[in-house]
C-alpha cells in the first residue's frame, strides 16, 4: 500500500535507463517543464501516447540538467524546474551532484533536498526539510506536487492535515495529474475513516473529470475493495449514494466497478451490498455475457443465507464455469461448496461433539451459528481466489 501511495506522486512510474548520453534537442528547462505538465495532462485525460511522450521529454530534461551551467541555478524558475523533473520520475544521476555541494543557493536548495529526500524515501528528512517550505510562495505549477508530498508525509502522524495538503493540491493544480493523484488518495484515506458521503462526493468528482484517465480503470477496482472492506456500502442509502457517484463512466467501467465491488463484498461477507451491485449490472449487462456470468454469480453468493437460498443455490449449478476466469470459476466452486454445506445434514460425530456447547435458545445449532459458519467459508473463498488470480499473473 505505501509503495501505491508513493508512485502515485511519481507520476511518470517509469524508471529511465538512459539520459545524460542521449542525443536529444537541448532547450530551456523552464520551457521544458512547463510542456512535461502539459504532457501529464494529456495523461490525466486518457491520452494513452502521452506516456511515451513522457519518457522523451524526462530524457530531454534529464540531458539539459546533465549539462546546465552552474548559474542556471541561481534563478528560482530554474530549480523549481528541477524539482518537478525530480517528481515526476526523472532520473536522479543527473541531480545528485546539484545535491552534494552549493551548486543551488538557499533557501532554493531546502526544497531540492527535500523533493530528493522523499522520492528516495527518506521520510524524516523530507518532512524535516518541505515543512520549512512555504507553500503559498511557491508557483501553482510546483505547489501542488509540493503539497502532494507533504500530504503522504503527514498521513501517519495527522491524517486531517494530510487531507488539507490534498485539497491544497487539487486547488492549486487543476486538470492534470497533481489534481488526479490528489484525488485518488484523499478518497482512500476518507474511505478508511468511513465516511461514505464524502467518498461518494469526492468520487464523483473524479468519474466527472478524470473518468478516461490512465489510472482509472486501477483505482475504481481499489476503491470497490475499500469500500467493502470497511463496509461503505452495508446502508442501503450510502450503497446508492456510491453507485450513482459512478455514474458518469463509460457503461463497461461502471460495470467493471460494480462488479468488483460485489466480488470484494461477498468475500468480505457483506452479502447485501454484493447483492445490490450484482443486481445492478443485471440490469446492463448482455445476454450470455462473461458480465452476467459474474454476476449471477455474486449476487446468488450473496443471497445464500436469505429466503433465495434454493433460487441461488439452483442458479449456481447453471452458471457456465468456462464463462468465468480462473478466479471466479475458483469462487463457483467454491461457493456452490457452501451452498451444498448449508442445507448437509451434520454427521453423528459432529452433533455429538456439540451436545454439551451452549447454543442459541438451548437448541443445537442455532440461526446465527449456521451464518456465521457460512460467512467463514465465503471468507475463505477470498483465499482460492486470490490464488488463482496470482496464478494467472
Amino acid at each position: 500500500m505505501r509503495l501505491q501511495v508513493r508512485n502515485a506522486l511519481v507520476f511518470a512510474t517509469l524508471v529511465l535507463a538512459g539520459g545524460a548520453g542521449a542525443q536529444v534537442e537541448q532547450g530551456d528547462i523552464s520551457d521544458m517543464a512547463d510542456d512535461l505538465q502539459r504532457i501529464q495532462i494529456r495523461m490525466a485525460q486518457g491520452d494513452k501516447s502521452a506516456y511515451a511522450a513522457q519518457l522523451k521529454q524526462l530524457t530531454a530534461m534529464g540531458a539539459a540538467i546533465a549539462s546546465a551551467k552552474p548559474e542556471t541555478w541561481k534563478d528560482r524558475r530554474k530549480v523549481d524546474s528541477l524539482v518537478i523533473y525530480v517528481l515526476s520520475g526523472g532520473a536522479l544521476r543527473d541531480v545528485t551532484p546539484l545535491l552534494k555541494d552549493d551548486a543551488i543557493p538557499e533557501p532554493d536548495r531546502t526544497l531540492a533536498r527535500g523533493a530528493f529526500a522523499y522520492i528516495t524515501s527518506h521520510e524524516a528528512d523530507a518532512l524535516d526539510l518541505l515543512s520549512k517550505i512555504d507553500l503559498s510562495a511557491l508557483e501553482a505549477r510546483l505547489a501542488g506536487q509540493i503539497a502532494f508530498a507533504r500530504s503522504v508525509l503527514e498521513t501517519k502522524r495527522d491524517p486531517k492535515a494530510a487531507a488539507s495538503f490534498l485539497d491544497w493540491a487539487r486547488l492549486v493544480a487543476p486538470g492534470g495529474l497533481v489534481e488526479e493523484a490528489a484525488l485518488r488518495r484523499e478518497i482512500a484515506l476518507i474511505a478508511e475513516a468511513g465516511d461514505a458521503t464524502r467518498v461518494a462526493m469526492l468520487t464523483r468528482q473524479y468519474a466527472t473529470r478524470f473518468g478516461a484517465s490512465l489510472y482509472a480503470a486501477d483505482f475504481f477496482r481499489e476503491l470497490a475493495g475499500l469500500i467493502a472492506r470497511f463496509g461503505l456500502a452495508d446502508d442501503p442509502a450510502n450503497y446508492q449514494l456510491l453507485s450513482a457517484a459512478a455514474a458518469s463512466l463509460a457503461p463497461d467501467a461502471r460495470r467493471d466497478f460494480l462488479l468488483t465491488l460485489a466480488k470484494a463484498a461477498i468475500v468480505n461477507a457483506r452479502f447485501d451490498a454484493a447483492s445490490a451491485a450484482a443486481g445492478e449490472v443485471l440490469k446492463s449487462a448482455p445476454r450470455e455475457s462473461a458480465d452476467e456470468a459474474r454476476a449471477r454469480l455474486y449476487l446468488d453468493a450473496g443471497r445464500l443465507l436469505s429466503d433465495g437460498y434454493d433460487a441461488a443455490r439452483a442458479d449456481l449449478q447453471a452458471i457456465a464455469a468456462a464463462k468465468l476466469d480462473r478466479s471466479d470459476a475458483g469462487l463457483l466452486a467454491s461457493v456452490r461448496a457452501v451452498a451444498a454445506q448449508l442445507r448437509a445434514a451434520p454427521s453423528a460425530g459432529a452433533v455429538e461433539a456439540q451436545g454439551d456447547r451452549p447454543t442459541e435458545g438451548g437448541k443445537a445449532g442455532g440461526p446465527t451459528e449456521t451464518i456465521g459458519l457460512a460467512e467463514a467459508a465465503l471468507k475463505r473463498t477470498e483465499h482460492a481466489a486470490n490464488a488463482s488470480q496470482s496464478g494467472a499473473q
